[in-house]
């Protein structure tokens, strides 16, 4: 018989490093994976499971991270659950049953009573009966399509995000949907977070028929069900890119839940090869959820010193609360000179680096006006040559030697004919 696998589920390293160092008091001594983010915990419990115990932190102690559990729990039924949170979870009792927690663990915790509490779980799972055993490995198989074919793995998804309005965060989106489906052939949609005051349809001059909220209003609640129909509620645009709009009015906006969003982002990330999610100037449970599942954070400013001190406080409120600085990318938007703020002392404050200085540019008002990416209006722009060095990094290598021989103009003959 294998060694228990114990996963831990958690922003932070302490809940993780706790049980590592109490491995030998367990009999028999378990392994213990540690997962700071959420967004790669389906690639780790694919690749690295199946696991007996999910012990699950403070860090998903919120209405969107039960949630996140909830369909963990569905995927894995035979995992077992603990929760160890330092507080009481911001959720209904309802929510907390959902997750399928075999026990609920205080902390701080004593090291007897988590080593206790998880040797429990890992009974529990142990003794689970045949039906549940053919359910996991159901779930660890590759599920296969009508047709035959095997789905992709969840998409790599990017959050757009910034302290202040005004940013440029809905055109930062846009180009890089635009930019990934035009470099790799693949399928882009962009998910418009800003529920209240979403602007993605405006830029693109889209009419969507169906927003978020409609397809939340789905009577089947199946999570299955909401993925294999997510793409009937998005629209495409005639660059390729998807999008998944924002709700017509801020009413409905107030009816959708952290958990809600999470629903929504899981359906999507299947269906598509990359997510792009657009969200409001603010850090709410909504735009917290998006960050959960987020493989890379954008976090945008502007030349001015509201918009700088804003990106300060922003960066310093992520690391209080654990999302990892080594998937946070940093854009500075609308860069001018002489505007009483020079570029290199912003740049000092920030010894992460930008990973893009973009100007002030007339074609991105002029391709806003045409309902385009300005990397589609206007390849041969400044700004668009600028936002094309800093995504090229996200493409496969293969993908970047092309774009490079596609960007590369051509050389002019000595032979050129002459007029």
């Amino acid at each position: 018989m294998r060694n228990p696998k114990i996963l831990v589920l958690d922003r932070g390293e302490e809940l993780a490093t706790q049980l590592q160092s109490l491995v030998d008091d367990f009999r028999p001594v378990p392994e213990v994976v540690s997962c700071t983010r959420m967004g790669a915990v389906a690639e780790v419990l694919e690749n690295d499971g199946p696991f007996d115990v999910l012990v699950a932190g403070p860090s998903l102690g919120t209405r969107s991270g039960l949630s996140r559990l909830s369909l963990i729990h569905e995927d894995q039924p035979a995992m077992s659950l603990v929760l160890a949170f330092s507080r009481r979870p911001d959720a209904s009792l309802r929510d907390i049953v959902r997750t399928g927690a075999v026990d609920l663990l205080q902390l701080p915790i004593e090291d007897k009573e988590l080593v206790d509490a998880v040797e429990r779980a890992s009974v529990l799972s142990r003794v689970a009966d045949e039906a549940a055993a053919a359910q996991v490995a159901l779930a660890a198989a590759p599920l296969v399509t009508a047709d035959g074919s095997v789905p992709n793995q969840p998409a790599r998804t990017y959050t757009i995000s910034s302290a202040t309005g005004g940013c440029g965060k809905t055109f930062f989106a846009t180009n890089l949907a635009y930019f990934l489906v035009r470099y790799t052939g693949k399928r882009a949609c962009i998910v418009d977070l800003d529920l209240q005051f979403g602007e993605v349809s405006t830029a693109m001059r889209l009419r969507p028929k169906f927003t978020i909220f409609d397809a939340l209003q789905r009577e089947d609640t199946d999570e299955d069900d909401l993925r294999s129909h997510i793409e009937e509620y998005t629209v495409q645009h005639e660059t390729g890119v998807w999008v998944l709009a924002a709700p017509r009015e801020p009413a409905e906006a107030d009816r959708i839940q952290p958990p809600d969003v999470t629903r929504i982002l899981e359906a999507v990330r299947k269906q598509f090869d990359y997510v792009i999610v657009d969200t409001p100037p603010q850090l709410n449970e909504a735009t917290l959820a998006a960050f959960d599942l987020s493989d890379v954070l954008y976090v945008m400013a502007t030349l001015d010193l509201p918009s700088v001190r804003n990106m300060s406080v922003f960066l310093s409120t992520l690391e209080r609360l654990k999302v990892s600085a080594d998937n946070v990318k940093l854009i500075l938007n609308k860069a001018e000179s002489d505007v009483g703020i020079d570029i290199d002392q912003v740049t000092r404050l920030f010894p992460q680096g930008f990973e893009s200085v973009l100007p002030y540019a007339k074609e991105v008002s002029r391709s806003i006006n045409l309902g385009m990416p300005v990397m589609a209006a206007s390849p041969q722009a400044e700004i668009s040559r600028l936002m094309a060095s800093g995504m090229k990094p996200l493409l496969p290598l293969e993908q970047q030697s092309k774009m490079a021989e596609a960007t590369t103009p051509p050389k002019k003959s000595l032979f050129r004919r002459r007029r």
